[in-house]
């Protein structure tokens, strides 16, 4: 556990950002999706625990500001990372918007059907602003590391200079995964 620490360390230092956390969070609280709550594109229920084994990239948003993360999609695609190492999983915060559910499922499905390396998962009840803090307001991002600690977290705009600095992140994450796997 002190080489990860110390790696973590090493990586706010070469990374330089004061967004990443250097100590690394607890770990979240426990969800499960389900019902009248949500669930993943296909329907089913989806539990939070299935975020260990591998590095995250979790992305919860409002549908009307799915826009706004359209440049971080196309670079984390752009950039071909493998599924068995990172996870991702956009969230969308369905109670945030007045288009339908119904709109808002089939407009989902479609795209988990488009990006297998993405997995779609519906909040309807912001079950995430509560257990999670995260916030309706913006974006939210956050990076977890292959037991489910919490390394980024971050809620707001992005532009260029985030994204690449959220790049940089994944990549030192996956290496110390890389690291621990070969240890």
């Amino acid at each position: 556990m002190k080489c990860l620490t110390l790696l973590q360390l090493l990586t706010v230092l070469l990374v330089g950002t004061p967004s990443y956390t250097a100590a690394q969070e607890a770990l979240l609280t426990p969800v499960v999706l389900k019902d009248a709550d949500g669930g993943t594109a296909a329907g089913e229920e989806w539990h939070s625990n299935d975020l260990r084994g591998k590095t995250q990239l979790i992305l919860y948003v409002d549908p009307g500001k799915r826009k706004k993360a359209a440049p971080l999609i196309e670079k984390i695609d752009s950039l071909n990372y493998s599924p068995d190492r990172l996870g991702i999983r956009f969230i969308v915060n369905t109670k945030a918007t007045s288009v339908p559910d119904v709109l808002i499922r089939l407009m989902i499905k479609r795209r988990a059907e488009a990006n297998k390396k993405i997995q779609y998962i519906l909040d309807r009840n912001e079950v995430l602003i509560k257990k999670w803090g995260f916030t309706d307001e913006h974006l939210n991002i956050l990076v977890l590391e292959t037991s489910g600690g919490v390394l980024h977290r971050y809620a707001g705009e992005i532009n260029r200079e985030y994204i690449d600095e959220l790049i940089r992140i994944i990549d030192n994450a996956l290496e110390i995964s890389k690291d621990l796997n070969n240890s």
